[in-house]
């Protein structure tokens, strides 16, 4: 038997606090669920190392398989208000999800929206978001409808959030609308930690292949350029160009460094104008191999979110003007802007995207047939689904082919440079002989 510290909301709001005795952290919550208690968070106090908080799993009988993800509260540090402001000071999808799901969980249970509101805000690390939430609490005190106080912040909320949450609060079902919302922020999120996770190592790699061939170019070789000058030795034509790429790094690396500097600030200026960013974008998707990458992305992030806001009760045409939003290609949302003003002249949407030779002729069938049978939302979500599996799928395979590559190019440039030295050395030795 193991020993929990809980922290546990009553239907009417009030905050509770003690310890109890079980076989496991379900069981746990199984024993504040009959005492009509909401678990909100619970910390193993033995049988571990340290105390250790974890996330209540199953935490209201009405809805199965949910998660209340848990945070500790913090006092407010003694920062000032710009660096609270500062963009990673903002929650994150990690966090909106969170919002998201936890006050699903309590409206569910019976909370009272503004009670619901104040039981969260203890619950938060960021003060700005802490401070965000006692805004909305206000707000909706005041008599604001709560996708309007959300409204208010833009730079944390964003349209899709908004829409979804106007939309169930208008049907009368917040918390179901709040809990496909947690679902769709929690899909992204989980797609952006794979990604995140694919490329640490390939990065990785690269740094240092970079950072090892300039060490042995700008520092090694110029100590036995001295060397060979020295003794007047003609050197191989091999180990002279190393030499001269060594001395040029070691004599030229601000103007190397103020080159790749000037490189990249012209291309984020290029690419914010909005003839640029056509020419980038529509560049992007020709790509071999990667362009695919950057199409399914797109496709994912399209399909899930016009099936998250369709689901929630978002008319369509609304649903496109947010979805247009969230697409990171230019060209993408030219497209979805196009189907917005098909569907305003009374065009079907599967008729629309197969006319696009975008969109593969499977997505294309698929919400024909979510058409056809009324579940057009559901079609969508298997459509993010199906290519959020094809993007990791070859993700994987192109980082699992970019690492011997690199490795590759790493000994061959390596071996390149030793090859040279060697060469040097034995023209000295046969100058001796």
């Amino acid at each position: 038997m193991l020993e929990f510290s809980y922290k546990a909301s009553s239907s009417s709001g009030e905050v509770s606090s003690g310890r109890l005795t079980a076989r496991d952290e379900r069981q746990a919550v199984a024993q504040l669920q009959r005492q009509g208690l909401i678990p909100l968070q619970i910390a193993t106090l033995t049988g571990g190392a340290g105390e250790n908080s974890f996330s209540v799993t199953n935490a209201t009988p009405v809805r199965a398989q949910s998660k209340l993800v848990t945070t500790s509260k913090r006092s407010m540090p003694n920062l000032s208000d710009w660096f609270d402001k500062m963009p990673w000071r903002r929650p994150g999808v990690k966090e909106l999800a969170s919002f998201a799901e936890d006050l699903g969980l309590l409206l569910k249970a019976g909370v009272p929206l503004n009670r619901a509101l104040v039981i969260l805000v203890e619950l938060v690390e960021k003060p700005l978001f802490s401070q965000v939430m006692e805004n909305l609490r206000e707000q909706v005190k005041e008599g604001s409808t709560f996708w309007g106080a959300l409204h208010s912040h833009p730079e944390i909320f964003p349209p899709v959030f908004v829409g979804m949450v106007r939309a169930g609060e208008s049907g009368g079902m917040l918390d179901a609308a709040l809990g496909r919302l947690a679902l769709y922020l929690n899909g992204i999120r989980e797609l952006k930690e794979f990604l995140f996770g694919a490329m640490i190592y390939p990065l990785v790699l690269s740094l240092t292949t970079g950072a090892s061939i300039i060490l042995l170019l700008a520092f090694v070789l110029p100590k036995f350029a001295a060397i060979f000058s020295d003794m007047g030795v003609a050197l191989p034509v091999a180990t002279q160009v190393m030499l001269g790429c060594g001395n040029f790094m070691q004599s030229w690396w601000w103007a190397l460094g103020g080159g790749g500097a000037a490189v990249v600030w012209g291309y984020r200026q290029f690419y914010r104008s909005p003839s640029g960013r056509l020419i980038i974008d529509r560049l992007s998707l020709r790509l071999p191999l990667f362009g695919g990458i950057f199409i399914k992305m797109d496709l994912a992030r399209f399909f899930r979110t016009l099936g998250a806001m369709l689901a929630s009760g978002v008319p369509i045409l609304e649903s496109l003007q947010v979805v247009s939003g969230v697409i990171s290609n230019k060209i993408l949302e030219q497209k979805v802007a196009h189907l917005q003003e098909e569907l305003r002249q009374g065009a079907v949407i599967s008729q629309v995207l197969a006319a696009d030779p975008i969109f593969p002729s499977m997505a294309v069938h698929m919400v024909g047939v979510g058409e056809e049978t009324g579940h057009l939302d559901e079609m969508l979500e298997k459509l993010a689904e199906m290519y959020d599996r094809e993007l990791k799928v070859t993700i994987k395979a192109l980082t699992s082919l970019f690492e011997p590559l690199v490795i590759l190019f790493m000994g061959l440039v390596i071996g390149a440079i030793v090859v040279s030295m060697l060469m040097a050395i034995f023209s000295v030795n046969e100058l001796g002989g």
